[in-house]
């Protein structure tokens, strides 16, 4: 995937980002891009909240289910440094009553969970339901990233943010993010907006009960566009901090999800271009993704605080490269979740 020249000038120098915008009611949105493994460009668009007020960088965005490739990561140097087996069942080595009754549950691996074979639902209150043998299909699960972050949290006796802060936040350069919500994230956070442009989410407290509490490997990054690329270009520059072994097989196919997608250990990988590596985020209000491409070492992340945020980047982005997958990723999100 490259980005192209001309489109790249014109998004920087043009209306070209207001007009989607406007086009797909968007109130707010950043973007950044990625060339030569370095962020040459970013921006603030629209406005974060029902008053108006103006959208800037450093603005945070629940960025949902991109958490998940970043806490791939962190799994990943777990693996690197022997702490974790990529093939051996997590049950037996957590400390806690088995998530489901059914036997299959004990032969789940951290594999499995990163590549969506787990065989969990996507949360479920516990005793769980397992949809099929662990391995044997593809079924989007974010209780799968959970029960995998209680795994690599036992192991170093820190809660995943702890461990985001020192691996990542600090080294990355990614100083304005978070995985779980205290007062400051309140101070600069966006509101989230419905497709009829009333505020569907305003966060203020910390989820702490439910199925998926925070922090959540799953879904609780509240970052924005700058600050994740800078996580992108960790991996394209330093592979993350991680063997080339390690990193060949994290972005590598390991299941298949649908006719047009694989998946890796973190990241979606269109079969069109597998250098492509991709994630979206979907929570109420606020839709993101995030695309590299490890050959180019070009990259484009987008956040928006709308429910009419895919169509928006989706489009963005078939503008500004030479990507021919997108349509097909669209697909495979709208059935995902």
């Amino acid at each position: 995937m490259k980005i192209l020249d001309t489109s790249f000038e014109t998004v920087k120098t043009t209306g070209l980002v207001p007009q989607l915008m406007a086009k797909h009611k968007i109130p707010g949105a950043t973007m950044a891009v990625v060339r030569g493994g370095e962020v040459v460009w970013s921006q603030a668009y629209g406005v974060r909240n029902e008053q108006g007020t103006p959208m800037n960088e450093g603005v945070l965005f629940e960025c949902a289910s991109l958490t998940k490739s970043l806490f791939a990561l962190l799994a990943m140097q777990e693996v690197d440094m022997g702490k974790i087996d990529l093939d051996a069942p997590i049950a037996p080595l957590l400390k806690e009553e088995p998530w489901s009754n059914d036997p299959r549950f004990m032969s789940i691996t951290p594999r499995m969970c990163l590549c969506h074979s787990c065989g969990l639902p996507n949360w479920q209150a516990k005793p769980m339901d397992m949809r099929f043998d662990p391995g044997t299909q593809y079924s989007y699960s974010g209780e799968g990233y959970f029960l995998l972050q209680k795994l690599v949290e036992q192991i170093e006796g820190k809660n995943m943010n702890e461990l985001f802060k020192e691996r990542f936040f600090g080294k990355f350069g990614m100083e304005s993010s978070t995985a779980y919500w205290t007062p400051a994230v309140y101070a600069a956070f966006s509101v989230g907006f419905a497709k009829d442009g009333s505020v569907r989410k305003v966060r203020n407290g910390r989820r702490v009960s439910g199925n998926a509490p925070e922090p959540n490997a799953a879904w609780s990054l509240y970052s924005y566009s700058a600050d994740y690329a800078r996580f992108l270009c960790a991996m394209l520059n330093e592979q993350g901090g991680l063997s080339h072994k390690a990193f060949a097989e994290m972005t590598s196919a390991q299941n298949k999800a649908d006719d047009n997608i694989h998946w890796g250990l973190g990241f979606g990988i269109p079969d069109a271009d597998p250098n492509v590596l991709w994630h979206w985020g979907d929570n109420d209000g606020f839709k993101s993704f995030a695309v590299w491409d490890k050959a180019t070492k070009e990259a484009v992340v987008i956040n928006t605080n709308s429910d009419n945020g895919m169509d928006f980047y989706i489009e963005l982005l078939k503008t500004l490269t030479d990507g021919t997958f997108f349509d097909q990723i669209a697909d495979f999100i709208r059935g995902a979740e």
